[in-house]
């Protein structure tokens, strides 16, 4: 058994499947004296995990586990990022799952802190790592947002992810943070043994997109416009 990175995501090969990890952390994010963005908790788990669940399942995966390491007391904050999560598995549509996790008994704490890992499984043949071919293109859905500018309610791209998991055209899906647009498509580009061309389109293509705000798509020319019209505001940013 060997397991081996792809992009975020650690893979796990089990004979004719795979377990597929994905972890993410948020910090000083909450409402304690040491916090520098003040949310309630709820927030805080659940963009969390929203973006460790979307790597699994842009993956081609099943969320089976979700640990949560919340490293301050149970009450009220770790019950409050432990309700966060839970809206989000619903919103996301998933209900048969293990939740499990730990919190912080010994010391108070002045900041609020989060570790969030997802394992799911998958049939390593459909695991949704594509090979780009020539003239392929990259879709984006969402927008680059950090901080403030999230919208707290937002609902994801749980449903637009069903549809695109399910179109042979598309070849990857990107989540992306932190580490901005060009980040991801550099990567993608990497991993494919392929070069990429960004268009012009007015998108600051380096800036954060904090919990996943948005997601690249790659897909051959003939998914473009399918995806183009079920997933607005989608733009086509690039090429392969």
């Amino acid at each position: 058994m060997t397991a081996y990175t792809r992009r975020d995501l650690t893979i796990v090969p089990m004979g004719n499947s795979s377990l597929v990890i994905a972890c993410d952390t948020c910090g000083a994010v909450g409402e304690k004296d040491g916090d520098i963005l003040k949310l309630p908790p709820r927030y805080v788990g659940k963009f969390a995990v929203r973006v460790a669940l979307m790597e699994v399942i842009c993956a081609g995966a099943t969320p089976i586990v979700v640990i949560n390491g919340v490293a301050c007391e149970m009450n009220p904050t770790g019950a409050e990022v432990i309700l966060g999560i839970q809206d989000e598995l619903k919103n996301a549509g998933i209900s048969d799952i293990t939740l499990t996790g730990s919190t912080e008994e010994n010391f108070a704490t002045s900041m609020t802190a989060l570790a969030v890992t997802v394992i799911g499984t998958a049939s390593t043949g459909s695991l949704k790592f594509g090979l780009a071919a020539k003239s392929d293109k990259l879709i984006l859905l969402g927008r680059p947002k950090v901080g403030v500018e999230v919208e707290l309610e937002s609902k994801g791209f749980y449903a637009e992810l069903q549809k695109l998991l399910a179109m042979p055209e598309v070849k990857e899906i990107i989540p992306v943070g932190s580490k901005g647009i060009a980040h991801e498509v550099e990567a993608i580009a990497a991993l494919n043994n392929v070069t990429y061309k960004l268009y012009n389109t007015g998108i600051d293509y380096k800036k954060s997109a904090g919990p996943a705000t948005c997601l690249v798509v790659l897909c051959s020319e003939t998914g473009v416009n399918q995806i183009l019209n079920f997933c607005p505001p989608a733009i086509c940013i690039g090429e392969v």
